[in-house]
């Protein structure tokens, strides 16, 4: 996800912080959507943040809390905050604005973007805001500026124009250490090439692929199952970009408060090139709800192979053996080969414990099937900087890797289970590293597909003795 935040503009906002620490986006509204649950999801509990306003008069302004956001609906104390602005009008013009009443530094309410000050000083928005054609016109207010914190003779319109409509609005994570320490000279997993001859070799690959030939079945599928707004149905048109030879958006995707899959989809693949689909399908599945559990026996079913395709899911009426579609008989070739869950690697130190629990009661009926497990690890541009701008930078980055280690213990699966991926978002064109890593982690899925199937045909093979 790209940054508007300039490289001096960011200096500028660390030499105020005044210590060592980089900045990581944790949320921006163009990308993320404009609303006050999104914002507390991605950024509540996540420690000191920065939040920047881009205004249609070309200012750029915000605020600083050195403490974590929430959704308690009481005020903030922080001797450390302070609101800020950058430029003016398109010209760059610097001033900090630091803190008077540190009591009512910032206010944490479930129903609002971030706040700070006293009644309020800077309110961004509440609830949530559709983008009109070239802006977001935010609702919040900033007529009491100056309460909670000592403007040094500026005033509403020098800072802001007195204007909330906003091209972008971003939150920074600040995360102590120098920049430097998130990138290492040593690949911390072993990654030959990322040329265009290793694009292409990794296509024909998959091209080439086909399942475990005594298993009769005419493609590998996997099942992608993650978090709403992880990247689930993103992963999909990535893939299916690559095979396009285009950008494309077959799935529905996209940030919203609920699920945007409302039914189980086995998507195929089609090369342009050939004609022909591949030998594998990406199934997908409802994501998870803080809210909302999905159905153990649903996942079932759909592991088992007796879901059928385009299957509109329904949790007024259950899916049983008695639903029109239910596939009775269904052998290998139906069932699920491997599963994929895909995880927001930027919002891994805040993924509610319900659906962590959700996540480990699925994993024990995959145990229970013998079925392989992996990690697609998404939005690695918001948990290093060096890996937004240059995805090659991925196996170097110290950033990656440490979210790797911690998705590992979470999931209890081995840190090669765990694969960092870049789906396609705002791109207009395709990446040749973008596109490698996401191929390389087909790679994976299909080899463990090919490995479940053996095992299921061993199986078979020692039961008929």
């Amino acid at each position: 996800m790209p940054e508007l935040l300039q490289k001096a503009y960011r200096d500028q906002l660390i030499t105020w912080i005044d210590r060592p620490c980089h900045l990581r986006l944790l949320y921006k509204i163009s990308t993320d959507g404009c609303s006050a649950q999104k914002f507390h999801q991605l950024c509540d509990g996540q420690g000191p943040t920065v939040t920047v306003l881009y205004n249609t008069n070309n200012t750029i302004f915000g605020g600083y809390l050195s403490q974590k956001w929430n959704s308690d609906g009481g005020h903030i104390n922080d001797t450390n905050a302070f609101l800020f602005r950058l430029q003016y009008n398109g010209s760059s013009n610097p001033l900090k604005f630091p803190v008077s009443e540190a009591a009512s530094a910032g206010y944490g309410n479930s129903n609002y973007g971030p706040t700070f000050g006293s009644g309020y000083d800077l309110q961004t928005f509440s609830a949530a805001i559709k983008k009109s054609e070239k802006y977001f016109p935010l609702n919040g207010d900033f007529r009491k500026i100056g309460k909670s914190y000592n403007l040094n003779g500026q005033k509403s319109s020098t800072i802001t124009n007195d204007n909330l409509q906003v091209t972008d609005l971003e939150v920074y994570r600040v995360i102590d250490g120098a920049d430097q320490q998130t990138h290492l000279g040593e690949p911390w997993r072993k990654h030959m090439d990322w040329s265009e001859q290793k694009m292409e070799d990794i296509k024909e690959n998959l091209l080439a692929y086909k399942p475990v030939s005594e298993t009769n079945a005419t493609a590998a599928n996997i099942l992608l199952l993650g978090q709403i707004g992880a990247g689930k149905s993103s992963f999909f048109n990535s893939v299916n970009s690559i095979f396009r030879g285009k950008i494309t958006s077959k799935a529905c995707s996209g940030s919203f408060e609920h699920s945007v899959t409302t039914m189980y989809r086995q998507y195929k693949i089609k090369d342009h090139s050939s004609g022909k689909f591949l030998n594998f399908r990406l199934c997908d599945s409802r994501g998870f709800e803080d809210n909302f559990v999905l159905d153990a026996q649903d996942i079932s079913f759909i592991l088992d192979g007796n879901m059928p395709d385009r299957y509109q899911f329904n949790p007024m009426v259950p899916f049983t053996s008695d639903t029109p579609g239910f596939i009775k008989n269904s052998d290998l070739g139906n069932k699920i080969h491997c599963v994929a869950f895909v995880i927001d690697g930027s919002t891994v130190d805040v993924i509610p414990e319900k659906i962590l629990k959700q996540i480990k009661s699925l994993q024990i009926r995959m145990n229970q099937r013998g079925l392989a497990q992996i990690v697609l690890l998404t939005k690695l541009d918001k948990i290093c900087p060096y890996v937004s701008d240059d995805v090659t930078n991925t196996f170097t980055s110290s950033a990656v890797c440490n979210v790797v280690e911690k998705v590992a213990d979470i999931m209890g699966l081995p840190r090669g289970h765990v694969l960092p991926v870049k789906n396609y978002e705002n791109e207009a064109t395709q990446i040749i590293g973008v596109n490698i890593l996401l191929m390389e982690a087909l790679e994976r899925c299909l080899d463990f597909a090919d490995d479940f199937m053996d095992e299921q045909l061993e199986k078979i093979s020692s039961e008929e003795k």
